[in-house]
């Protein structure tokens, strides 16, 4: 009797345990490449930096009882955004003075310690909120160990970090339909006042509690900046926000208005393209347009994606914009890649997204052209094609990603 061959028990397949472990051994490998980076950038960011020792010199001034804006509002510079100087609201003030106490090593060890943790705490409210695969929480990782601004920030021994998680914290709370998680947002922004603009977001959705609970964060923590120093609070008001909104033609202002000065105003920085006698209305403009296309765009996909398409406009929209601002990017840049991970990284959204993350993190560290103070070096900011996209890399990358996030977060 014949047995047919489909009758017959198959026997199990062998496991394919050599493309598993090459696999697996490529993401430790990757992982441990990104990581050993980082550390080596940690160890530039224990020592003290102009940004970080504004920070102390704030913390000493209020103990001490100083004005806090003396040195901004009598430096000679005429560049208000470029004074080394502290220019934050009196609450960020209160908020460093305990590092001020201390001795300078252990008030850096400190600031570094709780800077990263902010960082690992946002990464984990966002996979918390994603659950996303471990290749894609290797990429993630890649990703973040080696973003550009990421390492400017902890060089510099800026804040950003813990604007992000504030700002992370109230998006994923909002998204989940917890109204009081937008105080962490309103606090984010009575400490740097970009993160603000996110009223405008929830606003539109018509999440008029949330809002409410913003605007209450940002007064409270305020008004107790203006209890502990009324005084400063009024100077920063009123003589130290109006300087520092004028913005900056500066080569290294990454917001659109700097971008619009440098090409139509007569500045220190550059040769302009045409000069304008109206281009202060430039940026306004620019402003209306990046809002109404996310507008258009922006009421598709999950309430955290929606929000998420709109955070890219905080530094497009900020009248100064330094390189460690985009850190606010990442929790986009993560969402996408966690997005595409789950749709076996589709062809074009793959290379959109890869386009996007080497420009801004590669392209941004290129010098191009005539070194800063060489003959030929203010010219080539506007008028040489390749320095132009070279020097404006960062914007480039912000305006690529807020253009393409809608794509790159869909779930579909």
């Amino acid at each position: 009797m014949s047995i047919r061959p489909s009758a017959l028990p198959r026997a199990p397949a062998a496991p394919a345990r050599g493309k598993v472990s090459l696999g697996l051994v490529a993401q430790v490998a990757l992982g441990a490449a990104a990581l050993t980076l980082y550390v080596l950038v940690l160890i530039q960011g224990a020592e003290r930096h102009q940004d970080f020792n504004a920070y102390l010199q704030a913390g000493q001034d209020l103990i001490h009882g100083r004005p806090l804006y003396a040195t901004f509002l009598h430096h000679p510079f005429p560049d208000a955004t470029l004074r080394p100087a502290f220019i934050y609201p009196p609450a960020f003030a209160i908020l460093v003075a305990s590092l001020a106490i201390v001795p300078a090593w252990l008030s850096i060890a400190l600031w570094l310690i709780v800077c990263q943790a902010a960082l690992l705490a946002t990464l984990a409210i966002v996979i918390r909120a994603e659950r996303p695969s471990v290749p894609a929480v290797v990429a993630v990782l890649c990703l973040t160990l080696t973003f550009y601004p990421l390492w400017v920030d902890v060089i510099q021994g800026q804040a950003n970090l813990l604007i992000l998680l504030l700002v992370t914290a109230g998006i994923v709370g909002v998204a989940r339909a917890r109204p009081a998680w937008a105080a962490a947002i309103g606090i984010a922004a009575a400490l740097k006042l970009t993160p603000l603009l996110l009223l405008g977001w929830l606003l539109v959705e018509r999440r008029f509690r949330e809002a409410a609970w913003l605007l209450g964060g940002f007064t409270l923590v305020t008004a107790v900046g203006a209890l502990v120093r009324p005084v400063d609070t009024i100077a920063f008001f009123t003589q130290v926000l109006p300087a520092l909104a004028k913005g900056t033609a500066f080569y290294a202002n990454y917001s659109v208005s700097g971008l619009l000065a440098r090409a139509f105003t007569v500045n220190p920085y550059t040769d302009p393209w045409l000069a304008l006698r109206f281009e202060s209305l430039l940026p306004a403009g620019a402003a209306l347009l990046l809002g109404g296309l996310w507008l258009w765009r922006g009421r598709r996909g999950s309430p955290l994606h929606r929000a998420l398409t709109f955070l890219p406009l905080l530094p497009l929209l900020s009248a100064v914009t330094w390189s460690h601002h985009l850190v606010l990017l990442l929790p986009v840049l993560w969402v996408a890649i966690i997005s595409n991970a789950r749709r076996g990284w589709p062809v074009g959204e793959t290379a959109a997204l890869a386009a996007v993350t080497v420009t801004l993190s590669l392209v941004a560290r290129w010098s191009f052209g005539p070194a800063f103070g060489h003959p030929g070096f203010r010219a080539a900011q506007t008028m040489d094609p390749a320095v132009f996209v070279v020097a404006n890399s960062l914007l480039l990358g912000t305006l690529g990603l807020f253009l393409l996030a809608p794509w790159l977060l869909r779930s579909r």
